[in-house]
């Protein structure tokens, strides 16, 4: 079978990444749709005519709506992928799961309110639609292979890790905050203060930060200044070794302790071969639209899902809490949060 997909939102992720030539993969919705033998991209719907009709050409799509409503009520779709800004996806999916699609697949974040998140979660699961939503590093297995080797125990018990992230905590920070809980599991509290050093988008600040996770580890956020150099990087030490994640996930370098050269009756790092090969090629979204058709035909459930999203979104709003209150510990889950998120 090969199913109808459609895409609302035919901006950067949806199709214009793909225009750009240092970027070796398929990096856009469009793409990897295009690119999969068992989904046929059949429409596209965007608000701006020159958007819409440069994507229509690009990926030679049949249909082009300036309304997704019509596109919906029109072309029986059995996956959609909304690609617009986190302030219209509730309003997207309310309308959406009208339409017996089988599969959302949704960008970060997944709303502006926890309420409208689990909105979006309880409306999906009411009308047997599987939400995914669009933390891209989870369905690659170089990420899924690091997050096996700390599941093994791999490093022994993990001490504490650093993550470095430019361009605001919503944004950048969405796919942060999932990062970590897919390595680390649930957080238990966070702390915070707004960063000095400033975001792109006033809307979503830099936000400097300490989570404390279920499994012990702590870890430190920091942000840096995406004008002066673009950061996504992980660094996680444990017991018996060392994890960075390097070059926005699409790297990565792995340490071991053994003597020491420098100093008798020590033991330093040195650097090692991954036990996976780690150089595959990063593939997310391609990976990404492979997963959701997986799904769709087993029957089983999306690794980077409408809870997921909640709970990503569910620490953005804790970090902010902690910021606003100057730095006070906020436990989760959040009892409630009036919070609202605002990214592009």
């Amino acid at each position: 079978m090969v199913f109808r997909s459609g895409i609302v939102g035919c901006g950067r992720i949806g199709s214009e990444f793909d225009d750009d030539p240092k970027r070796k993969v398929i990096s856009s919705h469009a793409g990897a749709y295009s690119n999969n033998r068992k989904t046929k991209l059949v429409a596209v719907a965007d608000v701006n005519p020159e958007k819409l009709g440069k994507c229509k050409s690009r990926w030679n799509v049949p249909t082009a709506y300036s309304d997704y409503k019509e596109m919906l009520a029109k072309e029986n779709l059995d996956i959609l992928s909304i690609c617009t800004w986190s302030s219209t996806h509730a309003e997207i999916v309310r309308e959406a799961v009208k339409h017996k699609l089988k599969a959302i697949f949704c960008e970060k974040p997944i709303a502006t309110t926890l309420s409208e998140a689990k909105e979006m979660v309880a409306l999906c699961q009411k009308n047997n639609v599987l939400l995914f939503i669009d933390h891209q590093r989870r369905f690659d297995t170089f990420h899924q292979n690091v997050r096996g080797m700390l599941r093994d125990d791999k490093l022994g018990k993990i001490l504490q890790a650093t993550f470095y992230y430019t361009a605001g905590i919503a944004n950048t920070g969405s796919h942060v905050l999932d990062l970590l809980r897919f390595y680390l599991g649930d957080a238990k509290w966070a702390m915070a203060n707004y960063s000095d050093v400033q975001s792109p988008n006033p809307d979503d600040p830099n936000i400097d930060g300490m989570i404390k996770f279920e499994n012990g580890a702590t870890v430190m956020l920091q942000a840096c200044d995406v004008k002066s150099y673009l950061m996504f990087e992980l660094h996680l030490l444990g017991t018996t070794g060392k994890i960075s994640i390097t070059r926005s996930g699409f790297d990565g370098e792995y340490l071991e302790p053994g003597e020491s050269t420098l100093f008798s009756g020590y033991h330093e790092l040195s650097p090692k071969e991954f036990p996976f090969d780690k150089n595959t090629p990063r593939e997310f979204m391609k990976r990404a639209v492979a997963h959701i058709v997986e799904c769709i035909e087993k029957k089983e459930n999306p690794i980077s899902s409408g809870e997921d999203g909640y709970a990503s979104l569910e620490l953005i709003c804790a970090l902010h809490q902690s910021a606003k209150q100057l730095g006070k510990r906020v436990t989760l889950p959040l009892k409630g949060s009036d919070i609202v998120i605002k990214s592009r």
